[in-house]
Formats: C-alpha cells, structure tokens, sequence
C-alpha cells in the first residue's frame, strides 16, 4: 500500500488558504493508499483560528469526503471540533469511498502550547481496520508516550499514523522518538510534520517519515514543504514480528 506524506507549512493568516492547498495537493497524489497532512495545518496554532475552525469541520470532513472518493485515496487529517461546547484536537481517517471509517481525539494536551486551555481531552485509544491493515492513530505530543503506542499494539495496530506540528528546535527529539517508537510497537509508522513556513528562521521542523517495523526510514523528507510517496509491505510485519516474538516473550503478569 502506499503513503503519502503531505508536508506543507501553514499560513496562520490565510486559513482559507490553507486548506485549499491541502485540498490540491491531496487531488494529485497518485496510487491509491493514505495520504496523511500535518497536524492543524488548517489553522495552525492560533487560538482564535482554532475557535473559528472548531463551527466548520463538518464542512472539511464533506470536502476531504468528496475528494477521497473521486481520487480513490484515503485520507488523514486534523481539524478542531466543537461538540456539545467543547472542542477537541480531532484526527479523521476517511476511507477511499469517503467514509469517516474512525477519528481520534487527541489524549496527552501540550500545555506549553497551552492546548489544556483550549481542548478538551480525548478519552479513547482504539484500532481499526482499513483493506488487510489494522491502523492506530495518535496526534503530535502522544509521541512522547510510549504507553500509548503499547495499547495500540495490544489491540492489533500494525500500521500506527501520526500528524505532528512539531517545532524545529526539537525536531532531533521528534526524530528519536519516531524510530523508538516504530521499533516498540514492531509496526509500520507514519509521521507528517508541519514544514517550515519561514525564511528568516525556521519555525516547524518537517522530517516527515515512514518507518518500518524493524526501525529502518523507508521515506522521509527535510525541513520545507515537501511530498513523498512510500510503499508498505504487510508481509514484513509478519516476518519481522515472527523472527522477534515480543508478544509471546512480554512480562504481562509484571507489568
């Protein structure tokens, strides 16, 4: 299967903007398989755009909806929304017949972002199925919880994606703990980060990647905006997790 990892900056002046370049770019990719955006690339993280934003994802996830289905692709991505008076840092996967097939919302708030401010916690991890692949998602900060990547890979994940909007000063973290993690949970992972939009210094730090299973980059990209395209085998899960059974060898009555 193939991934498609949408690397693009984010204008926070030009939300509009924004999404129709998401939309364009997301309309020429070409193979089939998931295309992943980076985490808010609509409004970025500008509170009053996220307020504004959280009243219109119903009208994004019909967009993303229609082009899925026209191109045959199926989709990631994150919007806010506002449910019931709160809001929610809310992952979509929308299928290749532009069904809403699962969401996510996001679990571990970055408070030095000030999220805890503005979003509500999400409260659930789960798994779902897409073609023969069982996927997982997980949003930006969750990256620094392993616990969260080991509930997925209890529940089946072999696939786990990860929109990001990670800065460029910590970047080499993001790095480390993106291999850490594909390693730990013997699953592909998928992460796409916010590029960096500026050119008198660099704000968001790119390297978007596909990992595979036993820790080794299948694809991955720099610091600016950027698109990739990458091919995932099940076959090498299979055998990787075969050749080291961390699930037959785990401690689960210690831990």
């Amino acid at each position: 299967m193939k991934i498609h990892l949408l690397q693009i900056s984010v204008d926070e002046k030009n939300t509009e903007g924004n999404l129709a370049k998401a939309m364009e770019l997301f309309k020429v990719v070409k193979g089939g398989g998931i295309a992943v955006l980076p985490e808010m690339f609509i409004p970025g993280y500008n509170r009053d755009n996220m307020e504004c934003w959280s009243d219109k994802w119903k009208d994004v996830v019909l967009e993303f909806s229609g082009i899925a289905k026209e191109i045959s692709t199926a989709v990631v991505f994150t919007t806010p929304v506002k449910e019931k008076g709160k809001i929610y840092n809310r992952a979509f996967f929308i299928d290749d017949e532009g069904k809403v097939l699962s969401v996510y919302d996001k679990i571990h708030l970055f408070r030095l972002m000030d999220e805890d401010k503005i979003f509500h916690q999400g409260n659930g991890l789960h798994t779902f199925a897409h073609k023969e692949w069982h996927i997982g998602m997980n949003i930006c900060y969750d990256l620094r919880f392993p616990e969260s990547f080991r509930k997925l890979w209890l529940k089946g994940a072999n696939l786990i994606i990860l929109p990001a909007s990670w800065p460029f000063k910590r970047v080499d973290t993001m790095v480390k703990l993106a291999y850490a993690r594909a390693i730990e949970s013997q699953s592909y992972f998928v992460l796409v980060n916010r590029a960096n939009g500026r050119s008198d210094y660099p704000d968001y730090g790119g390297n978007s990647m596909v990992i595979s299973p036993d820790g080794m980059i299948v694809s991955g990209c720099g610091t600016e905006e950027e698109i990739k395209s990458a091919d995932i085998d099940l076959s090498q899960v299979a055998e990787y997790r075969k050749m080291i059974d961390c699930r037959a060898d785990r401690r689960g009555d210690l831990y």
